[in-house]
């Protein structure tokens, strides 16, 4: 998992799109690629498909909602700078809509609970931007996988959750890489890639409410098994790999295969 400073660990008409920090807790997240092709305004958006996902860098201050109308009730407020590293704030798009005044509206994943939270934004609220790579975390394989474009093409071997403190299931997104503190990096790694996923299990840990991210380790005789608090660990030669590719907003899949 992982601590934050000052936080704990941390329809309308959807329309398809064609195809096209940081203490032990319970950490996973993962990385790709931004393809950088610039979204224009009529472009349409949906959620993640196995070959390509599109995110949305928050450029402002804004008022998410429960729905895409300018009166839809509030669910959370929108800055544009992560909480932990003050990084650009870029999410995950998961659908989009137009109200009936025609303005154009996204639907992105929240980094907060519960798991899959979403909020309505104005698109002229962001900046898009399309991307081909995805994470895959398999669970009983004990793997992280990069793909590109549907194609697989790296394999890493990670340690995952136990039963008592499992690596929760579902689709998320990377939420805000950062370097390792110097008192964390002989346990953690060099880099702590956080996800928009919290520990099912856990609420609090070691003074955070259990943020879920990937991170390397000085034990790397345990990778292959099931053994960290909800995190998923590699060894520091994947990180290093992994935070070369990472960008915020990403897609991480995690599957029980």
């Amino acid at each position: 998992m992982i601590r934050r400073q000052g936080m704990g660990f941390d329809p309308a008409k959807v329309r398809p799109v064609s195809p096209r920090t940081l203490v032990p807790v319970a950490l996973l997240a993962g990385a790709l690629l931004a393809t950088p092709a610039l979204a224009e305004d009529a472009v349409e958006l949906s959620a993640p498909d196995a070959d390509s996902a599109w995110t949305a860098r928050i450029l402002y201050p804004v008022a998410g909602r429960a729905a895409p109308r300018p009166r839809a009730r509030v669910v959370g407020g929108l800055v544009h700078y992560t909480a932990f590293s003050r990084r650009p704030q870029v999410l995950m798009v998961t659908g989009s809509a137009t109200d009936d005044s025609g303005r154009d509206w996204v639907r992105v994943q929240l980094p907060r609970r519960p798991n899959g939270s979403s909020a309505w934004v104005p698109q002229d609220a962001v900046q898009l931007q399309s991307t081909g790579v995805r994470l895959r975390v398999r669970l009983r394989a004990r793997k992280v996988e990069v793909w590109r474009d549907g194609r697989r093409t790296h394999s890493y071997r990670a340690a995952v959750g136990t039963g008592g403190t499992p690596t929760p299931r579902g689709l998320f997104a990377i939420q805000d890489p950062v370097v390792a503190g110097e008192h964390q990096r002989s346990y953690l790694g060099p880099y702590i890639l956080t996800l928009t996923a919290h520990s099912t299990v856990l609420r609090e840990f070691m003074g955070g409410n259990g943020l879920v991210a990937i991170h390397g380790t000085n034990a790397p005789g345990l990778l292959g098994q099931a053994v960290s608090n909800g995190c998923v660990r590699v060894a520091n030669d994947t990180i290093r790999a992994l935070w070369r590719v990472a960008r915020p907003g990403t897609p991480v899949e995690v599957v029980n295969t």
